[in-house]
């Protein structure tokens, strides 16, 4: 057992922080938590001093795709996606090391191209590859021709086909189900199109995840798509874009987990105003993007669980991009604390992982990031990492 000593420990509950404490580390666990007083004399001259540091456990992204990173340029993102496997999959050692980097020690890859997120997740935890701990959807589920069929995904149309394409992930090693309930934002129209997967395909999928023991992540965006997203009973609920009140008090009453990811929305404002751009005019990227704010705003003041979620690989979203995203939900009226919650306690319940990992305790595994600075005054010292631990041993600083 060694210990940290440690200058402000925000533990990821949301609760008022704890000052000058010391925390003891057995076998990737949090051991014991106190004053130097409830430790030995021998092992407190030992402990490494992180005094003038702030320490908030391992941060969690659980909407990440690691076969891509965050071009910002379409032109090239575009040729991007026609990559081999083995040059993908280069790329993608990259994406892990900018994650840790970051302070990020739990992703949820939510589907990709050549099963790279499966071979990942292995390879992280055989050891072989240095990473983030990988929770995967496996491949995304949508209807022909629908939503991210192109990256890999699993098109699969009717109740029938809907529920072998879950098993399917299911028996390649999936964490969770990813389905496609819509599609994306048109910027130029203010719409998300049709709503894709049929009430029936939608239901069948959850009931079939639960009867696994999978958690279901939906792609949702328009008021239909969220609509139907929740009324089918998804876990958590990504994008959820183009909705109003009505929508927001839906998603606030229900169990579902909100993951906005505002970070994309911000990115492609920014090439709409740089570049010429038919698909993300600048007035109507920017106009969706309000709206968005908006009601993540509303969201929060009404009670609903929302989580921080980067979608990295997205247009200009890099891998560890959760800093942004938390500066972001603090734009949205988050208090500092609650936005760390939501990349800490509330996301690691988000994808069923509250027993092991979000919140310092005792109990718990040592997933730590050692910060210079104090987010709860500045968020933006959440970029501050001086350290990182995953399962208590030190992968970054």
């Amino acid at each position: 057992m060694h210990l940290l000593k440690i200058g402000l420990l925000i533990d990821g509950t949301g609760l008022t922080p704890r000052e000058s404490c010391y925390l003891a580390i057995e076998e990737g666990y949090i051991a014991g938590i106190g004053k130097a007083s409830d430790f030995g004399a021998e092992q407190v001259a030992a402990a490494v001093d992180y005094s003038q540091y702030a320490v908030i456990p391992g941060l969690i992204d659980p909407h990440v795709h690691l076969f891509l990173e965050g071009i910002s340029d379409l032109k090239t993102r575009t040729l991007r996606w026609k990559d081999d496997r083995d040059t993908t999959l280069l790329r993608a050692v990259n994406n892990l090391a900018s994650t840790i980097r970051q302070g990020v020690t739990t992703v949820r890859d939510l589907g990709g191209s050549f099963g790279i997120n499966t071979l990942f997740k292995k390879a992280v935890k055989q050891g072989i590859i240095k990473g983030p701990r990988i929770l995967t959807a496996r491949q995304a589920i949508s209807i022909t021709g629908g939503h991210f069929h192109y990256a890999g995904g699993r098109e699969a149309d009717g109740p029938e086909n809907i529920i072998r394409a879950v098993r399917e992930q299911v028996k390649g090693g999936a964490d969770c189900i990813k389905i496609m309930m819509t599609g994306c934002v048109n910027f130029v129209r203010h719409d998300a199109g049709v709503v894709e997967l049929s009430l029936p395909e939608a239901q069948a999928a959850v009931n079939e995840a639960r009867h696994l023991k999978r958690t279901v992540s939906a792609h949702a965006n328009g008021i239909d798509g969220v609509r139907q997203a929740l009324a089918v009973g998804v876990t958590t609920l990504e994008h959820a874009a183009l909705i109003d009140e009505n929508i927001v008090e839906k998603i606030a009453d229900s169990e579902v987990f909100w993951i906005p990811t505002l970070v994309p929305f911000e990115r492609m404002l920014d090439y709409g105003r740089t570049h010429q751009s038919k698909t993300l005019p600048a007035q109507g990227v920017e106009n969706v993007y309000v709206q968005h704010q908006a009601m993540v705003r509303k969201g929060y003041q009404a009670g609903a669980k929302i989580v921080a979620g980067t979608d990295a690989g997205a247009l200009g979203v890099e891998h560890g991009d959760i800093w942004r995203e938390l500066a972001l939900l603090v734009e949205c009226g988050l208090p500092a604390a609650a936005a760390i919650h939501a990349a800490t306690g509330l996301a690691a319940k988000a994808i069923g992982m509250e027993p092991e990992i979000g919140t310092v305790a005792v109990g718990k595994r040592a997933d730590l990031v050692v910060l210079a600075g104090n987010p709860l005054l500045n968020i933006a010292d959440i970029r501050k990492v001086v350290k990182v631990f995953i399962n208590g041993k030190a992968y970054y600083g």
